[in-house]
């Protein structure tokens, strides 16, 4: 998902529904977004890095 900044707000495209969305700043900070259309969750890209590099941990 690519999120492009807009003043105080992000937009992005939701993968499902292929719908426009805005969300404020602090939204995007907490971790996920939902879609306005279809309400489905989205983790930002960033989220997916960190999951993956503390799996990585702790398997070494």
């Amino acid at each position: 998902m690519k999120v492009i900044p807009m003043g105080d707000y992000y937009v992005w495209y939701c993968e499902w529904c292929d719908s426009r969305n805005l969300t404020l700043w602090t939204r995007v900070e907490s971790g996920d977004v939902y879609c306005g259309a279809c309400h489905l969750r989205f983790s930002l890209p960033g989220d997916a890095h960190e999951e993956e590099s503390r799996a990585i941990s702790s398997i070494l």
